[in-house]
């Protein structure tokens, strides 16, 4: 359990504060339309950072545009701006809103640590582990900076700044016998998911947030077991990945979907869920492909239906920022997509079946 978690208050009044909801709501206004992508789709890497001076975007392009170029300015310019957006909002915010943000934003702060863990694993460039790093959490870019100069696995996991090495340690343990990161990030995962459904319960009872995050943490574990059960973990295995959300009935669901023997049979269990559109659309590409991508992209979009609901339902409430800050990460994930795609490639077709909008 991370330390600062112990000095949460018992319960967070969180009262309205108009200024706050109604400059996250200008900001909302800031975020792509549909056909915004569309237009980039048909762009050269010059013509997308122009269009997106035009944007939100401006200040971190027209910045870095005399170091950079192509991928590498539009990649750096999209992790400056989403760590300036969620700054932003904590700079906007009164204390316990702003002590909300930073709980929710944790999520980047694993992200990063995720990525110099691969980075190390791959043994990647230091300057090049950087470049994929967004510090748009509660980690300064420095400090993550010298998480990426550590000579080991092991050593950045002691430093990591947000878990403690002891929940980590039987990650560890597994990466030293399988040579794996599976472990370690699922602990990360967990540590995540686990601390925010803890401090969400310090929420007023009508925030829609908790709901909103055992609904995030339900999609994380299906996408979870689509992908061990592709690898052919056994049952066991794949139930201690799975994510505790401490709603007894939502848990014991989501452990029954570990009992299908292949595949095709949780498929078959899921299209008797929610779920069931999302997974159909993407079963046509996996049969083709064996890729799950389609599959994880028909669940993100199902959840972003769940996020605009929250800031069109709810626009004079917290829900209307995490709403938001969801829709920037999806986002920001939908134009790296784009660059990575241009970058390999790839067909404007293929590329735009994989956004989420």
């Amino acid at each position: 359990m991370e330390l600062r978690q112990l000095q949460m208050p018992k319960k967070l009044n969180l009262g309205k504060y108009p200024y706050t909801y109604a400059r996250t709501a200008v900001m909302k206004s800031l975020l792509l339309k549909k056909e915004d992508y569309h237009k980039m789709l048909k762009m050269s890497f010059s013509e997308i950072a122009k269009f997106l001076q035009d944007t939100s975007y401006k200040k971190e392009i027209s910045g870095l545009a005399t170091e950079y170029s192509g991928s590498d300015l539009l990649e750096l310019a999209l992790n400056r701006n989403l760590a300036e957006s969620f700054k932003k909002l904590i700079r906007i915010s009164p204390n316990e809103l702003g002590l909300l943000i930073k709980e929710y934003a944790k999520r980047k702060d694993i992200e990063d640590i995720k990525t110099i863990l691969r980075g190390k694993f791959t043994n990647a460039d230091e300057k090049m582990i950087l470049r994929s790093v967004t510090a748009a959490g509660t980690l300064s870019y420095g400090f993550l900076a010298s998480l990426a100069k550590k000579e080991s696995i092991e050593e950045i996991l002691k430093h990591n700044g947000l878990v403690e090495f002891s929940y980590l340690k039987s990650g560890l343990k597994e990466f030293n016998e399988k040579n794996n990161l599976a472990g370690i990030e699922n602990q990360l995962d967990r540590h995540y998911y686990s601390s925010l459904i803890q401090f969400s319960k310090i929420l007023p009872k009508n925030a829609m947030f908790r709901n909103f995050l055992l609904k995030e943490v339900e999609m994380q574990n299906i996408m979870t077991l689509l992908r061990l059960k592709k690898a052919k973990f056994e049952k066991n295995v794949i139930k201690s990945f799975i994510i505790e959300s401490g709603d007894k009935m939502k848990d014991s669901k989501v452990m029954s979907l570990a009992e299908p023997e292949n595949f095709e049979d949780l498929s078959n269990a899921l299209g008797k869920t929610e779920y069931r559109d999302a997974v159909a659309k993407g079963n046509e590409e996996f049969k083709k492909f064996n890729s799950l991508i389609a599959i994880e992209t028909e669940l993100y979009k199902h959840l972003l239906k769940q996020s605009a609901l929250f800031m069109h339902q709810h626009p004079l409430s917290v829900d209307v920022i995490l709403g938001y800050m969801f829709a920037k990460e999806i986002e920001v994930r939908n134009l790296k997509i784009i660059v990575k795609g241009k970058q390999l490639g790839l067909k404007d077709e293929f590329i735009e079946s994989q956004l989420v909008f």
